[in-house]
């Protein structure tokens, strides 16, 4: 309906990436420490959401980040950065050190003398102080799509813009093998009793 039907937009829709659906990234992910499982970060999973409240991101505008389409809030909202920065805060010591793969995957002759601190430390240097909360809606697309798709989605999304979401929920992905590259363990949501 929106024009976007044929081959060109099926191929672009398909586009495999490691994270797949419409999403908000609070905590990149890590390859676990030697010992460590699954079961363990969902337990402390479970308790780190149960002892948070939602959190309202308040209105949000259509942005590009890179070749990617986002939603991003309008105005700052620092109860979002402090859930993310609690989020690296409190599942850092199950993460092994970052890889030289992910150190490679994150690395750009853009980055600050802080984010490659953050990038060496983390394996990612958009963290802490540089996190950016953003919902990715589309897989990279290239310059003569990027403005095509924004406008098909602009409709839909008008009104969820003008109103903002509630974060009211945190997910677990792991490993899923094979074709898909991330499975879900388990969504927890904010301020819910175990």
């Amino acid at each position: 309906d929106a024009g976007l039907s044929g081959t060109s937009f099926a191929k672009l829709a398909v586009t495999p990436g490691r994270y797949t659906g419409l999403h908000a990234l609070f905590r990149a992910p890590f390859a676990l420490r030697d010992g460590i499982g699954a079961d363990a970060i969902k337990e402390r999973l479970i308790s780190f959401a149960a002892r948070r409240k939602p959190v309202e991101t308040g209105p949000l505008t259509l942005s590009r980040a890179g070749r990617f389409l986002v939603l991003r809030p309008v105005e700052a909202r620092p109860s979002l950065d402090w859930l993310a920065a609690q989020c690296v805060a409190s599942f850092e010591d199950f993460a092994a050190p970052p890889s030289d793969t992910e150190r490679a995957e994150h690395a750009s002759p853009n980055l600050s003398d802080y984010q490659r601190l953050l990038l060496e430390s983390f394996g990612d240097p958009h963290v802490l102080s540089e996190y950016r909360f953003s919902i990715t809606l589309t897989g990279p697309l290239d310059a003569a799509h990027l403005e095509r798709v924004a406008q098909a989605l602009w409709p839909v999304l008008e009104e969820i813009c003008a109103s903002g979401v509630t974060v009211d929920g945190l997910s677990l992905f792991g490993d899923g093998g094979g074709p898909s590259p991330m499975r879900l363990i388990g969504r927890y949501r904010l301020g819910a009793q175990a």
